[in-house]
């Protein structure tokens, strides 16, 4: 094992540390979760430094790290309710404002001006500039649709699971995730720039 390496890794990750921090407390919503969330994805990466071959960015390499650690801990927090035999939960309303998004569509319901960038990204910095600002984008999102539509899209959760740890319905949860999904579309609309 290369000790420069990992030191390399160690060096390199801890700049990413506050963002992988505030990450893990929006879906964890408790600071010492979150911190342990990040230290083990930064002593994971130290300690697996030699499996990175920067194929991807540290920071993309990270974030995946950090999202089975988040899942982990959701997982063991729903165990531990589930044992404390906790009284179902009562599904809430949002308090996020709607506002209609049917400029944003065609008569067939498809998106007006769609941009290809996921299947044809021209560069690396171009990919990153855009979750910079999809990042800020996230943060104007009310705090409860911006933890809903993190759970679904980048968690990977199922809905079931979502509703369970938010306390919400279904129907709430589709809800919370066509504002979420039409916020941040205005919003990169808005604020990024494209070529």
């Amino acid at each position: 094992m290369d000790t420069r390496l990992r030191k390399t890794i160690a060096e390199e990750a801890a700049e990413y540390r506050p963002l992988l921090f505030r990450m893990a407390l929006t879906q964890l919503k408790n600071a010492a979760a979150a911190e342990d969330a990040t230290q083990e994805t930064l002593l994971a990466a130290i300690e697996k430094a030699e499996s990175f071959e920067r194929r991807s960015t540290l920071r993309t390499w990270l974030f995946s790290i950090l999202r089975f650690k988040i899942l982990d801990i959701m997982r063991d927090q729903s165990k531990a309710r589930r044992r404390d035999r906790e009284l179902p939960i009562e599904p809430t309303a949002d308090d996020d404002g709607g506002g209609t998004f049917d400029a944003l569509f065609n008569d067939s319901g498809c998106w007006v001006d769609t941009k290809d960038v996921w299947t044809n990204p021209h560069t690396v910095a171009e990919r990153d500039a855009f979750f910079k600002v999809l990042e800020v984008c996230m943060t104007r999102l009310p705090a409860r649709t911006s933890r809903a539509f993190l759970m679904r899209e980048w968690l990977e959760l199922d809905p079931p699971e979502i509703c369970r740890e938010l306390g919400i319905s279904q129907g709430n949860l589709r809800i919370l995730l066509y504002r979420a999904r039409m916020q941040l579309r205005l919003c990169l609309d808005v604020h990024w720039e494209r070529d």
